[in-house]
């Protein structure tokens, strides 16, 4: 039932106003970012939408790595690009042939925050309380840092 109404309510939607691509990752540069192989000759950069993973040198950033990793290395990813952002990533929903939204899987398995400033989504929010309260990944951490307090604050030291 919950992948009818995230099919339904999350990516069809996007198919109406998304690029589609498809593919395979050939790098994972961290749990929310990673190299898509198009076309087995073009490699577009993919950040996951609506997520916010931790940074490398960060808590639970190379477990949320290797997560990513887990779940979308050698799998056929489908991509559903709606924006580009100002580091010319395409922004998009992932999903594989047994995983419906990376992105969501990311939030409850904890190794991710719903990065509420571009994404609004109640089922994301739903799997961050949960994660949260199960302690999952990044929430066993007594005092979690959000990726972009974590990059405000490293921008800072420079």
């Amino acid at each position: 039932m919950r992948t009818i109404f995230l099919s339904i309510f999350v990516i069809f939607p996007l198919l109406l106003s998304a690029q589609l691509l498809k593919g395979k990752a050939v790098k994972i540069t961290d749990g929310d970012t990673f190299t898509l192989l198009v076309d087995g000759h073009e490699q577009v950069r993919i950040r996951i939408d609506g997520i916010d993973a931790p940074e490398k040198g960060q808590a639970f950033g190379n477990r949320a790595k290797e997560y990513l990793s887990g779940m979308i290395w050698g799998e056929e990813l489908t991509v559903y690009v709606t924006k580009t952002d100002r580091y010319g990533r395409s922004i998009g929903k992932v999903s594989t042939p047994s995983v419906v939204d990376v992105g969501l899987e990311m939030i409850k398995a904890g190794y991710a925050w719903q990065y509420r400033d571009y994404n609004k989504e109640k089922p994301y929010e739903d799997a961050e309380i949960l994660a949260r309260r199960n302690r999952n990944g990044l929430w066993q951490d007594k005092n979690p840092i959000r990726p972009q307090d974590f990059r405000k604050t490293r921008k800072n030291r420079k």
